[in-house]
């Protein structure tokens, strides 16, 4: 079974489709294995994005398309 079957489950992923003996040992072992959810909050609303460039400095200055993209996002 994946990782991503596991995790789905223990989210109670109502869209996948598993079969009851396989969703009840993915809980049994979990409670075996004193599993519990992380409960992380984001103190923030504020959203981040990563921008990857395939260009060094000069080249990215002399288009300004990605030039500008860039430079808008940090603000």
């Amino acid at each position: 079974m994946s990782l991503a079957t596991v995790s789905r489950v223990l989210n109670y992923d109502q869209t996948l489709s598993v079969n009851e003996t396989t969703r009840q040992k993915i809980f049994e072992t979990a409670e075996a294995m004193h599993y519990h959810k992380s409960r992380k909050t984001r103190k923030s609303k504020q959203k981040r994005l990563a921008i990857c460039l395939w260009c060094d400095q000069d080249q990215e200055i002399k288009d300004l398309y990605y030039y500008s993209t860039r430079t808008s996002a940090q603000a």
